[in-house]
C-alpha cells in the first residue's frame, strides 16, 4: 500500500487491514484517516477498533462526529 504522506499512522494501517472488497487505495486510506481524526475527538476509536477486531454484535454503537 502507497501512502498518501509519508507515515501512516499504526490505527490506519489495523483499520485498513478489515477493508473490504476492492476499489482505490489512496481514496480508502484517506477515509479512514478522516474517520480516525474525528473519532479521536470524540474518543470513539478505540470503541471502533474493539468492534471490528472482535466482530461482536453486541459491541457499543460509535457516533461519527460531523
Amino acid at each position: 500500500m502507497t501512502s498518501i504522506l509519508p507515515f501512516t499512522l499504526p490505527v490506519v494501517k489495523r483499520l485498513l487491514g478489515w477493508k473490504k472488497g476492492e476499489g482505490e487505495e489512496k481514496w480508502s486510506e484517506k477515509a479512514v484517516k478522516s474517520l480516525v481524526k474525528k473519532l479521536k475527538k470524540s474518543g470513539g476509536l478505540d470503541e471502533l477498533e474493539n468492534s471490528i477486531s472482535g466482530q461482536d454484535p453486541n459491541t457499543r454503537c460509535i457516533k461519527i462526529p460531523r
